[in-house]
């Protein structure tokens, strides 16, 4: 008896020592995650993103990024994933890429009028995305002030993606990955249109396009530094007849030499029809706004055929005539730059066929392949 009454106080004191031992060893418990919530103990810190310009770009003045939306690596990385998401439809047939293709310069080559979630036609020509940090308004009338507001129309269109917001907020916060990317693009915000928006326009505003032939040939005119071949002869040529006010006169609206936007960002109505489209009057609501339509930029036109708002012409050839002898001089509003042009039967320039030939030569030298093929804008 003795015996087992000394045993048993000695084993339980080594079992206390080493229990004692045991926890001052080992290392703190960690936290377990909640599961289904893989972020929810993370800390992010959104990256800032060095927007790289192209050197010739700097006569432009500085782009204005929104405050409250500046560009960061993990929003361009949300927002390029979502530009290709087909859960912002109604039916998850169709994204944001599926009407602007980045092997077309983000425009829907070859087609008037894009086909919505449900296959419907459109009523207006998709315009190509590039260099939008630039602008001061978006789509062909400027009924949206900045690229976040711009977003939230095409997704409740009813001849677009014909989605609800609140649903595609379920569709990204039912699915895992757009978790974890919202919460390092927006560690202190939810996952909705705003968010939602702001991502898209953080990638938007990386589509930036200047590095064609005549970049590098008025860049390097003024001394900057340059990635590819120059103009041709040809091309030079068609410079000349696209700056001649006594021939293309084309500056006045799309800008010159030292303007690589090659637009104006101007409303105008450039003779088009008799009886033209509202354009900018459905948002200002003014009678002298009627068949205004935004300038469009003439950078990367061989990507972004047909041509015009309503997609009316198919080739660049088509296009110069209808600028030579095809304006009506008695459409409402034309602009001066065009009316001051034009005689009893349309816009009268008569451009001999080697002037046709080597403007249109130019205008195909505007575009960038470099920006077509750029990985980074791709999915």
């Amino acid at each position: 008896m003795k015996t087992i009454q000394y045993k048993i106080p000695f084993i339980l004191s080594i079992i206390g020592i080493l229990f004692v031992v045991s926890c001052v060893d080992d290392d703190p418990i960690e936290p377990v995650t909640p599961t289904g919530c893989d972020t929810c103990l993370v800390e992010y810190n959104p990256t800032p993103y060095n927007l790289k310009l192209p050197p010739f770009f700097s006569v432009l003045p500085t782009p204005v990024i929104p405050k409250n939306n500046p560009l960061t690596v993990e929003g361009i990385e949300l927002g390029k994933k979502l530009f290709y998401e087909k859960k912002l439809s109604i039916n998850n047939s169709i994204s944001c890429s599926s009407c602007h293709n980045p092997d077309y310069a983000f425009n829907d080559q070859g087609v008037a009028f894009s086909l919505g979630a449900m296959g419907q036609s459109g009523i207006i020509n998709a315009m190509p995305l590039f260099n939008l940090i630039y602008a001061d308004s978006y789509n062909w009338n400027g009924n949206a002030a900045t690229l976040e507001e711009q977003i939230f129309g095409p997704v409740k269109h009813p001849l677009e993606m014909m989605e609800s917001w609140p649903n595609v907020a379920i569709k990204l916060q039912n699915d895992p990955s757009y978790v974890t990317l919202f919460k390092k693009a927006f560690p202190n915000e939810t996952i909705d249109s705003i968010t939602t928006s702001k991502a898209i326009a953080q990638f938007l505003r990386t589509l930036v396009s200047g590095n064609s032939p005549a970049d590098n040939e008025f860049g390097s005119q003024l001394g900057f530094p340059i990635n590819g071949r120059v103009l041709t002869v040809e091309e030079r040529r068609g410079f000349q007849v696209f700056s001649d006010q006594e021939k293309g006169d084309c500056e006045h609206c799309h800008g010159n030499s030292y303007n690589p936007l090659w637009t104006e960002y101007t409303f105008r109505n450039n003779g088009l029809d008799l009886n033209p489209d509202s354009g900018r009057a459905a948002v200002t609501k003014l009678a002298s706004d009627v068949g205004k339509f935004k300038v469009p930029s003439l950078r990367n036109l061989i990507y972004t055929a047909p041509y015009m708002h309503d997609g009316r012409f198919n080739t660049l050839e088509e296009v110069v005539d209808f600028y030579d002898q095809g304006v009506e001089p008695n459409s409402p509003n034309i602009s001066v730059d065009m009316f001051h042009r034009t005689g009893a039967n349309g816009h009268i320039i008569n451009l001999s066929p080697q002037d046709k030939k080597d403007l249109v030569a130019f205008l195909k030298a505007l575009s960038d392949p470099s920006f077509v093929t750029n990985p980074d804008y791709r999915p």
